[in-house]
């Protein structure tokens, strides 16, 4: 007697659909697809933007500053500056919209960004102009120092509010929209659309940016092309839902200011974070200096500097596919604690090497290509990074935090290192400068993943009360 045959299927079950969930976000691959699309976008506005600011340096040299003059200038920026970002960033990760935490601060400071970064070039003009009356020119003669520098340190400072209050939240955004399990393919990806920002400022833009040239269309037209990208990219990306803030209690009125630096600074895991952040950058103000090595002691053209700025994007996109998705999904696969530390030795060795060997265009381009590449590689996993390593219900709380405390630090030394430099006269020394800090960076992060290692990597989420 043969057994009953088996029931022959009418149809095939459809292949389940593989979805990626953050918060109240659900989305499947084409819904993926769209929104890195959205946010590369966003990246390569804001980047692009972000570019103009490199040549405010020159422009003040040109005008007469001195090193000391500037960097006094900046500190002015950083004592008030990072009292902005704890407030916006904490007040975001409180907020409940319509459309969502982030978006709202976003859409209000762009364009005041860009229009005082636009009227960057036009405050030595604005000076003259105002020189026509009495009261200016009584009032100009008390000035610390020239009027065409001091308007421009103004303009800066302006501009700089409303930058803060998006470097605080644009990268909230991307963290509050984006699933985890991709973070680092994201970080890759956004950091390709970065690269074809600096590419295309270095080749075409940079170069008409110097005095003598077009410095005006340069701030006005990037400024304009940058906000409309940016505006529109982030009109289009949606946030989901978030749970209700939790509650202070303790402190009475002061309760939100009281919670803020007890949770944040109060516990040795996040110091040593912010110890690390603050050393690498501290290396990074030798970043300056080396750009002066360049101008001024090599004798290079702002044109020069930007063809091999144009090269190094150019190469890295080339290969910046590849290698970034590689990098993506390493960081998602061994998580990217693990990865700083051998990151930041590269940064220290390419800028020790680069104190020897940078001697003209081409040897600039080759050691860039190559510094380029690790920096490139550490920008994806330091996103992935701090998104894993802070509390997701209070990220932009604890980033602001880090911020607030490399700031205030760096207000007071960057004067100091501006008076060294000035001393000195060798602004070779920049290179040797950020390899030192970047080491000392490598060493804290291995200290943070030693931290990371004993809580099983487990981010505590502090409260205050």
């Amino acid at each position: 007697m043969t057994s009953p045959a088996a029931p022959h299927p009418t149809h095939l079950d459809p292949k389940p659909v593989k979805t990626y969930t953050i918060g109240t976000l659900r989305y499947d691959q084409q819904a993926l697809v769209v929104l890195f699309f959205w946010l590369m976008w966003n990246d390569f506005g804001i980047t692009l933007i972000e570019q103009i600011g490199s040549l405010g340096g020159f422009l003040m040299i040109d005008q007469g500053a001195t090193y000391t003059q500037m960097a006094l200038l900046g500190s002015v920026g950083a004592f008030v500056l990072p009292w902005i970002n704890p407030w916006v960033s904490t007040w975001s990760d409180r907020h409940r919209g319509k459309m969502g935490r982030r978006r709202p601060f976003l859409i209000f400071a762009a364009p005041f960004f860009a229009f005082f970064l636009a009227a960057y070039p036009f405050m030595p003009d604005l000076f003259h102009y105002l020189l026509r009356y009495h009261w200016m020119v009584a009032l100009s003669a008390h000035f610390p120092m020239k009027g065409e520098i001091l308007f421009m340190g103004a303009c800066g400072l302006v501009s700089g509010v409303f930058n803060s209050v998006l470097l605080a939240i644009f990268s909230y955004l991307y963290w509050d929209v984006v699933p985890e399990s991709v973070l680092g393919r994201f970080q890759s990806l956004s950091k390709i659309a970065a690269l074809l920002a600096g590419l295309i400022w270095s080749f075409f833009i940079f170069g008409e940016g110097q005095t003598g040239h077009h410095p005006k269309a340069v701030y006005v037209g990037t400024s304009l092309f940058g906000l409309t990208i940016y505006l529109v990219s982030v009109w289009q990306i949606k946030e989901g839902e978030y749970p209700p803030p939790d509650l202070h209690k303790k402190g009475g009125k002061m309760a939100p200011i009281r919670a803020y630096f007890v949770e944040c600074y109060s516990q040795p895991y996040y110091l040593w974070i912010f110890v690390a952040s603050l050393l690498y950058q501290l290396g990074n103000q030798g970043g300056g200096y080396q750009g002066y090595y360049l101008r001024y002691d090599l004798h290079m053209s702002l044109a020069t500097i930007g063809w091999v700025g144009g090269w190094v994007s150019t190469v890295i996109s080339a290969f910046g596919m590849l290698f970034g998705f590689f990098i993506g999904s390493l960081t998602d696969r061994l998580k990217p604690v693990r990865l700083l530390c051998p990151l930041y030795i590269l940064m220290a060795l390419g800028a020790f090497g680069a104190y020897f060997f940078v001697r003209d265009q081409w040897t600039n381009l080759y050691w860039s290509i190559g510094r380029n590449l690790v920096i490139f590689g550490l920008g994806i996993v330091i996103g992935a990074f701090t998104a894993e390593i802070f509390p997701h219900e209070k990220l932009g709380q604890f980033c602001s935090a880090q911020a607030v405390f490399y700031q205030f630090i760096i207000a007071f030394v960057s004067p100091l290192i501006a008076m060294l430099f000035d001393h000195i006269h060798y602004n070779r020394f920049g290179y040797l400068w950020s390899a030192a800090f970047y080491f000392f960076s490598a060493l804290a992060y291995a200290k943070v993943y030693r931290n990371w290692k004993v809580r099983h990597g487990r981010t505590p989420v502090p409260h205050a009360g």
